[in-house]
């Protein structure tokens, strides 16, 4: 029934701190006056107030877990007593409970279904749903006759009773509906009215106002009304003077583990930037040109292109591409007949463009190119002697504390990367063998949307390269169809006005949108571990939370 339920507090950061890292809820949504945990299929929000506000609310748990659930929370918090006893029975609902109580003061409970089993160890991800939630009110029958107005039935065939706890709902998921000053359960805290949010599975909204009165309207959720119409599965970030975030979907379909706003994401080609700043440090560093040519770079790989990096960092070199996006519509088909599980560094790739010919004289026009990263790649190796990936997370993730950034290989992703994924005949199946095992200088790195912003506020403020190269950087050097291009970036411009720098990225269960908007110096990101969505995001943020008043 619940699908998101919004409560307010005046200890907004000690929830937070409370919620995310003393219990590990998953923050999916998160500004600077509120934040959103996930709950299973439901979502629960404290909206920042200037007064107290205490609840009671419910989460539902399997029943099979309960003894892990019950010894998973003792570890992290002291569960509530009542004469004696840390958990009851509830034989009328066939669950056990027990209760403990948040910084606010909030009584949350625990209720384990005994009708629903989970295997494994109880985690965050055990939580199925909120279960209760409590409205306060001096209005009881009022406020009860409006809810049974919208088919939520009474439980029992006493009606409602502005004397008693009134249990309104069915199966598992009730609204308890009291009048204020009644004690909570395994609590000395006593029922109080204050304003709350409920948003139900099928779409509707209920409203208490400060006084406990019914409001039953729809707020305008324009952005995420949007993620649920396109059924987008990722996490967008907008750095304005107030930061926004919000997640949606799964990041493992699977165990239904929730995609998060601290989750990481493939970027698939949006880490060609990171590739652009690792050249343009060593030319800073003297020990390459913008003018060297990879035919005496790398003369045993390449010894026929007669190209620049210049050319290589501009789309303009006119080497021949192992996926032209261009042509090619598949980049799955690839690893056909060679294994992606084969393609683990950048030398792997050499044999597949190599020893085709060049498709257009060096610097004639711009034709979006893959393999030209790879060649820079390899450059970056062969003048640091180290690996590609090891140059990029000591120079730039670092320096740029990108600290959940990386290049992951597939078969070893850490914990809270999202899976990436492709619909096929109505069925969704991983990535897994639709991309190179490993990243690389042309793309592939992971990354969260915090650590995106990160990285443009280290790379406008000069803490990557100088401010002369970052003027290099960010002038046009090329355009096509799409655009103009920089060093490993778009730059958008409408009339002589400069919007924004931005990158993207496209693979098989990859969308990526990353942007800069030198103006105002806002930095918005879109990631989802789907083919499509992060545009249509972008697009809507950018039209709904960023347009000048």
């Amino acid at each position: 029934m619940f699908k998101k339920v919004t409560l307010y507090t005046n200890q907004l950061e000690d929830m937070k701190g409370f919620y995310e890292y003393q219990l590990g809820f998953r923050i999916v949504e998160e500004d600077e006056s509120s934040f959103t945990l996930s709950i299973g299929e439901s979502q629960l929000v404290f909206q920042e107030s200037e007064r107290p506000a205490i609840y009671h609310y419910a989460l539902n748990i399997p029943g099979n877990q309960f003894t892990l659930a019950k010894w998973w929370a003792g570890e992290r918090v002291t569960l509530n007593r009542q004469e004696g006893m840390d958990e009851v029975f509830y034989a009328n609902f066939d669950a056990d409970a027990f209760y403990f109580q948040d910084p606010a003061g909030n009584v949350i409970e625990f209720i384990a279904r005994r009708s629903v089993d989970r295997m494994g160890n109880f985690t965050v991800d055990s939580l199925l749903s909120i279960s209760e939630v409590s409205i306060t009110t001096p209005h009881v029958e009022e406020v009860g006759g409006q809810l049974e107005e919208m088919d939520i039935p009474v439980r029992g065939y006493k009606g409602i009773d502005p004397n008693a706890l009134n249990f309104l709902g069915s199966g598992h998921a009730y609204i308890l509906l009291v009048a204020p000053k009644r004690v909570w359960y395994f609590s000395k805290q006593k029922s109080e009215t204050h304003p709350l949010s409920i948003e139900l599975s099928d779409g509707r909204h209920i409203n208490i106002t400060e006084d406990g009165r019914f409001q039953q309207e729809k707020p305008a959720t324009p952005i995420m009304d949007k993620m649920e119409e396109i059924d987008f599965s990722g996490a967008a970030f907008l750095r304005k003077e107030e930061t926004w975030t919000a997640a949606r979907g799964f990041a493992n379909r699977a165990d239904e583990r929730p995609n998060a706003v601290d989750t990481r994401f493939g970027i698939a080609s949006g880490s060609k930037i990171f590739t652009a700043v690792a050249v343009c440090q060593l030319v800073e560093a003297g020990k390459l040109n913008f003018s060297d040519k990879l035919s005496e770079l790398l003369p045993q790989a390449f010894p026929h292109f007669d190209v620049t990096i210049h050319q290589l960092l501009t789309h303009t070199s006119g080497i021949p591409d192992y996926f032209d996006e261009q042509v090619m519509g598949d980049y799955e088909e690839l690893w056909k007949q060679r294994p992606m599980y084969t393609m683990q560094t950048a030398s792997d790739f050499i044999p597949l463009f190599k020893d085709q010919p060049m498709m257009f004289k060096p610097g004639e026009k711009f034709h979006y190119n893959n393999a030209g990263f790879i060649a820079l790649g390899l450059i970056v190796e062969q003048v640091t002697g180290k690996e590609f990936a090891e140059v990029v997370e000591d120079q730039i993730f670092g320096p740029a504390k990108m600290e959940s950034s990386g290049y992951f290989r597939l078969d070893r992703l850490p914990g809270e990367t999202a899976f990436g994924y492709i619909e096929e005949d109505g069925m969704w199946r991983t990535n897994q063998y639709a991309i190179p095992i490993r990243g690389g200088a042309d793309g592939g790195a992971y990354v969260t949307a915090s650590d995106m912003a990160n990285f443009w506020s280290s790379l406008m403020d000069g803490a990557l390269v100088t401010k002369e190269m970052l003027e290099t950087m960010l002038q046009v050097h090329a355009s096509g169809e799409d655009g103009d291009y920089g060093y490993g970036l778009w730059i958008q411009r409408h009339g002589d006005e400069l919007v924004k720098y931005h990158v993207m990225g496209y693979d098989p269960g990859v969308c990526f949108h990353s942007a800069f908007y030198p103006e105002e110096g806002n930095v918005l990101t879109v990631l989802s571990n789907k083919g499509a969505g992060a545009y249509e995001i972008t697009e809507t943020i950018e039209e709904l939370r960023m347009k000048k008043e």
